[in-house]
């Protein structure tokens, strides 16, 4: 690696960076349930026109607020309703953020190769590269997150000026904008524990910075959430306790995880960087005291997340920016020789599992030659990494295995997609038999909006999972939400025809249930798809 990088030089790496998370945007289908709920909901957006209340298959859906979606939107609205449009501003998103990560570092490293590792590793971390390529919330709050981080710690390490407070104010409010106030875990409530031992904190922002932020918060985040709350009785009460309090201390949205969940997840998807910020926390009294400091950046939500019932595993993702400059930061400060040899040794099954994968898991059968060639190149990376491991060009070709190897895996899963979560091909199936859109699509027993997503129409659930409704009246969601067997019937009644998705061994009671012959017309690991007719006897009968 080079003393010194130029900024053209940085730009450039950064665009190649981009096309990388870019190519294997739209091989993969949206996968229920988190992509296709952003995609559907931004769908509906774009074709009612009501960009103000997020629609998730016909009922108003008050998870979130809608930043995230109009994103979305916006990738439809240029690239067209597809799967590259629903990602492709979030791969922007994580751009920015690793371009603020290498800022982020240059105020605590002094080195700019220190930085530079930094980067690497957060820019290539796992749970990164893999958020980055979905249609999702964490990557925006990532990226506003290590934002609003930049412009706090420059006020404290760089340059004092009022812009800071503005720019810390202003990404403050766009991660509230994004996912509500999780982002003050990561930025707010560490800043003002490290007031109590450190001095740096305690003079952060003059009082006029402190109101200058304090605005520019509220005039990004607040907004939105008054206009809705106006225009939809009891948001406020269901914003403050559902989606607050119940989503800490109760398990009402099935995420509940025990409180040690983090403690591996984060290993897991941080490693191989995970095995230097451990060894480097065994000699944190040897950090420079503002990394010390910065410790409580990545505990303080750690924690808080930790204690929480509901849990998933990118909650955490933000803190993996400030735990890239403490991992660089020991690798700077200690050689770690024998380390970076374990590392790489590691990994070494990966070689072999991807040269395999094309005889052991049927659906990659067809692509067996690319899977060699794809195990030849992570071989030959990870032999250089080898090659480099007491020299800095060992984090490059670290980097570039992860970032190859996580191309591959989401090529492949673009592949497998109907085995596993993914059902465009179903949808373009319906699509074919049906171009005109003319039949309904009935999911029994479950609940698939990526359908409504690539057949641009709502599809109908019957008995799926109970949906939040309180905000609308009843005669505008019954279309497409079938509660009760009585909603069923009449449904069925006035149909002759219709395609129904039902999971395995499901068609069969259906039928027995209802007047229908059904034939399928695509088959997959958990759903199916059939096409059904009414029988002949019970229409003459009921003429």
């Amino acid at each position: 690696m080079p003393k010194t990088i130029s900024n053209r030089f940085l730009l450039l790496l950064l665009c190649g960076y981009a096309v990388l998370l870019l190519l294997p945007a739209g091989s993969m289908p949206l996968m229920e349930s988190t992509e296709a709920r952003y995609a559907e909901i931004a769908r509906e957006m774009v074709v009612s026109g009501n960009w103000l209340e997020p629609y998730y298959n016909g009922i108003k859906h008050f998870h979130k607020p809608p930043l995230a979606y109009w994103a979305v939107a916006a990738g439809f609205k240029l690239f067209g309703m597809n799967d590259f449009g629903a990602r492709f501003f979030g791969v922007l998103a994580a751009v920015v953020a690793v371009w603020f990560l290498y800022r982020l570092a240059r105020l605590f490293l002094k080195e700019q190769k220190t930085a530079l590792i930094a980067t690497l590793c957060f820019g290539t971390s796992l749970m990164f590269l893999t958020v980055s390529r979905l249609a999702s919330t964490e990557i925006y709050l990532t990226c506003f997150t290590l934002a609003a981080q930049y412009y706090l710690f420059r006020q404290l390490y760089g340059r004092r000026h009022w812009c800071n407070a503005l720019g810390y104010g202003l990404f403050l409010g766009l991660g509230f904008f994004t996912k509500g106030p999780i982002i003050l875990l990561f930025t707010l409530l560490p800043a003002l524990l490290a007031k109590l031992w450190d001095r740096d904190h305690r003079r952060l922002f003059s009082w006029r910075e402190t109101a200058l932020a304090t605005a520019v918060f509220v005039l990004v985040a607040l907004p939105w959430y008054l206009l809705v709350v106006t225009r939809n009785p009891g948001l406020l009460y269901y914003f403050l306790k559902v989606q607050t309090v119940d989503r800490v201390m109760t398990d009402r949205f099935h995420r509940y995880r025990p409180p040690w969940y983090f403690f591996y997840i984060f290993p897991a998807t941080f490693f191989p960087y995970s095995l230097f910020f451990i060894r480097g926390l065994g000699n944190w009294r040897q950090l420079a005291p503002r990394l010390r400091t910065a410790l409580v950046y990545i505990g303080a939500p750690l924690l808080v997340f930790s204690l929480a019932k509901g849990k998933h595993a990118t909650y955490v993702l933000p803190f993996y920016g400030m735990a890239a400059v403490l991992t660089a930061a020991v690798t700077e400060q200690f050689p770690m020789s024998r380390l970076r040899a374990l590392a790489v040794l590691a990994l070494v099954p990966v070689v072999p599992a991807l040269a395999g994968a094309g005889w052991f898991y049927p659906p990659l059968t067809g692509v067996k030659p690319e899977l060699l060639a794809a195990a030849l190149i992570t071989g030959s990376l990870l032999t250089m990494a080898w090659r480099q491991r007491t020299a800095n060009g060992y984090w490059g070709w670290l980097a570039g295995f992860l970032l190859f190897f996580s191309t591959i895996g989401i090529w492949g899963v673009g592949i497998a997609g109907p085995q596993m979560r993914g059902y465009e091909q179903m949808a373009m199936t319906l699509n074919r038999l049906d171009p005109q859109r003319n039949l309904d699509v009935l999911v029994y027993q479950g609940f698939l909006p990526s359908l409504s997503f690539y057949r641009n129409k709502l599809v109908v659930t019957a008995f799926g999972p109970q949906r939040e409704t309180q905000f609308q009246s009843e005669a505008s969601y019954r279309p497409w939400y079938l509660a009760d067997d009585r909603d069923l019937r009449r449904f069925l009644a006035d149909r002759d025809e219709l395609f129904v998705v039902v999971s395995k061994g499901n068609i069969e009671p259906f039928t027995r249930r209802h007047p229908f012959s059904c034939e399928p017309v695509y088959a997959q690991r958990k759903h199916s798809a059939f096409l059904c007719r009414k029988r002949a006897t019970t229409a003459t009968t009921r003429r």
